[in-house]
């Protein structure tokens, strides 16, 4: 019985220690996608520059695609992947508010973020 509640102990404190994912705003997404490519070739670069600009913006469906450009590029650094992830991330609790709002814009964004995600 004791060594039961030592195993509980130790399980809730090694989960409570584990590093968790915040959902941070688009805005500060953005900035964080911007900073992760800055060294990035050229071309990425710009991709994740439009990305964060149409997520400042708050033009959901070219986020969500300059987003999924971005995520398809090859040789992304964990640091640039763990941004294209916070950002997808940011933009799927965004517009699941604003469908929530009733923004028609919204719901064909995260139809279409859907649809990238299966595939």
């Amino acid at each position: 019985m004791v060594l039961s509640g030592c195993v509980a102990l130790t399980a809730c404190k090694r989960a409570s220690d584990e590093p968790r994912l915040e959902t941070k705003n688009p805005k500060v997404a953005a900035s964080q996608l911007e900073q992760a490519f800055a060294s990035a070739p050229s071309d990425v670069a710009e991709q994740a520059k439009a990305a964060a600009q149409a997520m400042q913006a708050g033009e959901y469906e070219r986020a969500i695609t300059s987003l999924e450009a971005v995520r398809g590029q090859e040789n992304l650094t964990l640091e640039q992947g763990m941004a294209v992830h916070s950002s997808v991330v940011s933009m799927e609790a965004k517009l699941i508010q604003a469908i929530q709002a009733g923004d028609p814009n919204a719901k064909r964004a995260y139809e279409l973020l859907k649809a990238l995600k299966r595939n």
